[in-house]
């Protein structure tokens, strides 16, 4: 039997650190503030340090997924009889798919004989997570690719992630905002609940301030999470409002499995400081 290894963007989120606990390769995206300051996600820059160039930062810095050149060389780095499943973030938002699927499709071509899934999990970070997370331990228990396509396409649907941030202003700038309705948010201190379900972010709720707001968040985890399952609490440098959610879910779930993870620096551009939320599989 094949061994299959997984692989995923850096815009998953996935610390190098978990990574390397769970098996799976990263490939990382670039963030750059100008043409001559770029750096490799999770490699050359980590959340802190992007957050502190953001506040000196007199506009956002741009982001670009892994090349063609980025994912052939990734691919080609295992052994020939190993099976490569490639876990992208969603296709509706980046061109990270496209570019791996071509990437797999040039390597078959030039007589790579090791079998190529690339598998588009419409979801992004911690969402996106959740199910490479899932599939590294499919992957290390002796599934094969089929198997652990079939979880992913049952699963997929079923991914939970539920956030607030302070304030949306990064994500107008960047143009990321897609179906929120509250454009005058920040000035009204009315915060949307947010959302991330079938491939892009959406509001689900909208509460004046963001205490409220969070409180929602945690409500949403508590109806929905399974018990005893991992929860992933996501912060974008709000360690101690991390730490709370993490008191108030375990309150009503106490066999959770809670891991606090930052919200890394692809995805923390257009957050910008202050968000936090919950990413799960839902019951």
């Amino acid at each position: 039997m094949s061994k299959v290894r997984i692989f995923t963007n850096s815009v998953s989120d996935i610390s190098p650190q978990f990574a390397a606990e769970e098996g799976i390769s990263i490939i990382p995206d670039v963030i750059a503030f100008g043409p001559e300051e770029q750096y490799l996600n999770n490699i050359e820059i980590d959340p802190p340090t992007l957050y502190r160039k953001l506040s000196k930062a007199e506009k956002l810095p741009t982001t670009s997924h892994p090349n063609i050149a980025q994912y052939t060389e990734a691919f080609s780095s295992i052994e020939s009889d190993e099976e490569i499943l490639c876990i992208c973030l969603t296709s509706k938002m980046s061109g990270s798919f496209n570019t791996a699927c071509t990437a797999a499709k040039l390597m078959r071509e030039q007589g790579w004989s090791g079998n190529i899934t690339v598998y588009d999990s419409l979801q992004v970070s911690y969402g996106l997570a959740v199910l490479v997370v899932e599939a590294a331990r499919m992957a290390k228990a002796g599934a094969s690719t089929a198997e652990i396509v079939a979880m992913l396409d049952e699963k997929k649907n079923k991914v939970g992630v539920y956030f607030v941030m302070e304030s949306l202003q990064n994500a107008r700038k960047g143009g990321r905002v897609g179906a929120i309705r509250v454009l005058a948010a920040d000035l009204l201190n009315v915060k949307p609940i947010l959302m991330f379900r079938d491939g892009l972010v959406r509001d689900i709720g909208i509460v004046r301030g963001f205490q409220t707001a969070l409180q929602k968040v945690i409500e949403y985890c508590c109806n929905r999470a399974k018990k005893g399952g991992e929860i992933f609490i996501f912060h974008a440098d709000r360690p101690e409002l991390a730490e709370y959610v993490k008191g108030k879910i375990l309150e009503r779930n106490p066999t959770a499995k809670i891991r606090i993870e930052w919200v890394g620096a692809v995805i923390g551009i257009y957050t910008g400081e202050g968000c936090v939320g919950t990413a799960f599989l839902e019951e």
